[in-house]
């Protein structure tokens, strides 16, 4: 026998009892309708009771169409006979899957099959589990539909197929697909979401809906969720407000900074970075801990002078350093110093200089293994102050010397911000007699120009000092700039301070030629394009007009007549109190503190190395053929 007619109770001989409720009453109709001995699908020509015979009301199920009963014995009589015209009435093929059938008492549409091997228990322990509530009112039946269900699972008067049982009785409407929307239906839904999206993260939420919810489901989130409404929705209008209001109240509120305050472009680029010795190794030297902290501050700034400071604290570092059992000292010791390393990049993105003085370290320590750990010690330190002296000391004087050959007498020279091999320059043409003037171009918002300035001044060199946005009119007294660099790149790039290339492509406009003077060791394999690509960002609070930071100059304060401040009032108390104060608190306000720039090779007229003046183009030249010499 089949098994799908030992499920429903076949019983070939009984007559099908069909159920007509035109009104949605308990009416019951029986229509004799005789089976084939060799099909089983009945014979509907001798029905008595036809849909056309009585009109179905509109909002009720064509009950006539469904030859389904329930006989007074409880089991089906012949409702597998009818499988068959189901299957050609609603299109389903015998290896269709099967339909879900519904019963009143768990109303979940589970398959015949499965729902047959359940008892009452297992049924109201499955419907609990899916959150729907049995039907207390109708009859416990196990046929495909009860004539006294508050919900037809039948055919919908407008033909579907038989639809399962839901929760309630009432089938909850579904959303709309997008295939059935107009274009103009489809704009508007993505709009709201790009809303619904933006509003997520300016609440400093995650972009995913889903995600955003279960930020707002954990209990140590710092977000009260709405029960009635989930970020997953919306947040349009006034509940964005509401949500970045309590955002910036919690611990999301440092999160919500740093989406909102970096600026695109730069996303990229490693936020400023601040030295914190808390989360420090224990076991880093005390030498490289306090050149960290100055570097981070500023206390310590330049190629050279970083370079300096960082060769000075390993030297200190390997002196000190006591080599563990079972090793020795030329194998270990650049596992102790990579800590080190990493530390100094923590407190401030390493500089082109430290990272050519590192590798030549490294290298130096990979060529001799095998040495002793009193011999490698003395070595590693000699070595260390061999590159302080060949590659920077002695190639400043060797840079100093040439440079010497382009001043002249009466010449007025242009320069920006400071550099230590132009201020060793300059003073050494003062020094020899040669008569010149100097103008000093510097910026915001550290200001080293005035460092120069101080010593150029105290030397007796004429000097004037002027900030970058007046160099459009000095220029037209300058026959020669002096720039210095952080690093030449491969392609002949100049990377310095930011607002070098302003200076240089003045200069190129008005046909001056401009001199850059760079050590070898700061020459770069790197090729860059454009500032964007690698930089550094520094702190935007430099750039806030208050006496706390950019370290106390009077020029970037305002004075009480500009805000209106009388002198016996208490704004004149908060005179030193810049514009913008609390700039971090505005949402639509972003502050940028690059601290580099890039300059083509056009606008470089010649470098001044201690290997000589060559062009910038000829960086890769010296990178094959001199370094490598002067490794050895």
């Amino acid at each position: 026998m089949d098994p799908k007619k030992k499920t429903v109770g076949f019983v070939p001989d009984h007559d099908a009892d069909t159920t007509t409720s035109p009104g949605g009453s308990n009416n019951t109709n029986t229509v004799n309708s005789p089976v084939s001995a060799f099909s089983n699908t009945p014979d509907l020509s001798s029905t008595t009771n036809s849909t056309t015979s009585t009109p179905n009301p509109a909002g009720s199920a064509a009950a006539s169409s469904q030859p389904r009963s329930i006989n007074t014995s409880g089991a089906r009589s012949s409702y597998e006979p009818m499988k068959s015209s189901y299957e050609e009435q609603w299109g389903l093929t015998p290896t269709s899957r099967p339909h879900k059938t519904a019963s009143p008492r768990d109303g979940s549409g589970f398959p015949a099959k499965e729902q047959g091997g359940l008892n009452k228990k297992e049924n109201k322990v499955k419907t609990s589990g899916l959150g729907i509530q049995p039907n207390a009112g109708s009859a416990s039946t196990d046929g495909p539909q009860s004539s006294n269900s508050t919900s037809s699972a039948g055919p919908a008067s407008a033909g579907g197929p038989p639809s399962s049982g839901n929760k309630g009785g009432s089938q909850k409407p579904s959303a709309p697909s997008q295939k059935s929307m107009t274009k103009a239906e489809r704009r508007e839904l993505q709009e709201k979401q790009k809303a619904e999206k933006a509003a997520r993260v300016s609440a400093g939420l995650p972009a995913s809906g889903k995600k955003a919810a279960q930020v707002l489901n954990q209990p140590n989130s710092g977000f009260s969720p709405n029960p009635s409404k989930s970020l997953a929705t919306s947040f349009p209008g006034a509940e964005a407000e509401k949500a970045i209001a309590a955002a910036e109240s919690t611990g999301q509120a440092r999160r919500r900074e740093k989406l909102t305050k970096e600026i695109g472009l730069f996303a990229h680029l490693d936020p400023p970075k601040f030295a914190n010795t808390a989360l420090a190794p224990k076991d880093l030297h005390p030498a490289v801990v306090h050149a960290g902290l100055q570097m981070a501050q500023f206390k310590i700034c330049g190629a050279n002078a970083r370079c300096v400071a960082t060769l000075n604290a390993f030297r200190k570092a390997i002196q000190d350093y006591q080599t563990p059992p079972n090793t020795t000292l030329s194998r270990h010791i650049q596992t102790y110093l990579n800590p080190h390393i990493s530390y100094l990049v923590t407190c401030r993105p390493m500089a082109v200089s430290m990272g050519n003085a590192i590798r030549y370290l490294k290298y130096e320590i990979g060529k001799n293994l095998e040495l002793p750990d009193e011999d490698a010690r003395a070595l590693f330190v000699e070595k260390i102050d061999n590159f302080i002296r060949d590659r920077i000391t002695m190639a400043d004087q060797v840079i100093t010397s040439l440079g010497l050959q382009k001043i002249q007498d009466g010449d007025v020279i242009l320069t920006y911000a400071r550099s230590s091999v132009v201020q060793g320059l300059l003073l050494a043409a003062h020094a020899k007699g040669i008569k010149f003037k100097v103008i000093v171009v510097d910026s915001r918002p550290r200001f080293e120009g005035k460092q120069l300035l101080r010593a150029l001044a105290a030397a007796g060199v004429p000097c004037t000092y002027v900030l970058l946005t007046a160099i459009g009119h000095v220029m037209r007294e300058v026959n020669k700039v002096i720039l210095g660099a952080h690093s030449l790149l491969s392609n002949g790039a100049l990377y310095s301070r930011a607002g070098t290339a302003v200076v240089a492509m003045s200069a190129h406009e008005r046909k001056i030629p401009v001199i850059v003077c760079c050590e070898t060791y700061k020459f770069s394999e790197r090729v860059q394009l454009d500032s964007f690509v690698q930089n550094e960002i520094g702190n935007p609070d430099e750039l806030v007009n208050d006496q706390n930071n950019n370290f106390g100059h009077s020029s970037t304060r305002c004075h009480p007549s500009v805000r209106g401040a009388n002198s016996g009032d208490a704004a004149s108390a908060a005179a030193g109190a810049g514009v913008l104060t609390g700039w971090r608190e505005s949402r639509d306000l972003k502050l940028l503190n690059l601290l580099y720039d890039l300059t083509p090779s056009e606008f470089v007229t010649v470098v001044i190395t201690e290997v000589g003046l060559i062009p910038c183009t000829s960086v890769p030249v010296i990178l094959r053929e001199f370094l490598p010499m002067m490794q050895q």
